[in-house]
């Protein structure tokens, strides 16, 4: 992400809908936005602290995303 901060994700549900997420990484070198992250239990459990040097936060900046699934429906992008 580093070399190339254009990204996707995707994810899907059991029933097979979807979302994908797509834009440019931005790396969010704040201590106080690391340490509001540790308030969540999985990421504390997995990271400890927010001063892990491999614990980094990021966000997209001009996201696109796309929530589909095989209903006949029209995707719904935002």
């Amino acid at each position: 992400m580093l070399e190339n901060p254009e990204v996707e994700v995707s994810v899907s549900s059991p029933e097979y809908a979807w979302i994908r997420l797509a834009g440019k990484v931005v790396f969010e070198n704040n201590m106080a936005v690391k340490e509001g992250c540790m308030n969540n239990p999985i990421v504390k459990g997995q990271y400890q602290t927010a001063d892990n040097p491999v614990f980094e936060v990021f966000y997209l900046e001009n996201p696109h995303g796309v929530i589909a699934d095989f209903s006949g429906n029209a995707p719904y992008e935002f």
